[in-house]
């Protein structure tokens, strides 16, 4: 007789039903529960502490949460500069790097130039200082 896919090739041939495995009998003397069968004293079953479960996105920093640079920047604003300022952001740009012990080029021009504006927000009196030094005491 030829073997089919679900026929056991090794198996006896002889068709004695009295050297079948028994089958084995349910447990019945174990309570079956929901909680976990843990050891308080086991250090590596006790329970996680919720403060990394507990974390929001806004706990991230926003430069490690975004995927871009512009991720969340739907404003696309261009900064036209005078040449001693371009040249002044390069340089500002390789002295912030320094401070964060970063390559200048690790440090995102769109994030410095932000950081401008929340410090100019934070210092409106010093940029004040500077339009009046521009000459914008003439425009009053």
């Amino acid at each position: 007789m030829k073997e089919g896919p679900g026929e056991d090739p090794f198996a006896d041939d002889s068709n004695d039903d009295t050297q079948a495995d028994p089958e084995p009998e349910p447990v019945t003397d174990t309570p079956i529960s929901d909680e976990p069968t843990t050891d308080p004293a086991d250090p590596i079953t006790e329970p996680e502490s919720d403060t990394n479960t507990d974390m929001s996105t806004d706990q991230i920093p926003y430069v490690i949460r975004r995927q871009t640079v512009k991720e969340d920047r739907d404003n696309e604003h261009v900064a036209f500069l005078r040449d001693e300022y371009a040249e002044l952001e390069d340089q500002i740009r390789a002295d912030v790097a320094d401070e964060l012990d970063m390559r200048p080029k690790d440090v995102s021009v769109t994030d410095l130039r932000e950081a401008f504006v929340e410090l100019a927000a934070e210092n409106p009196a010093a940029v004040a200082t500077i339009l009046e030094n521009w000459g914008y005491e003439h425009l009053k």
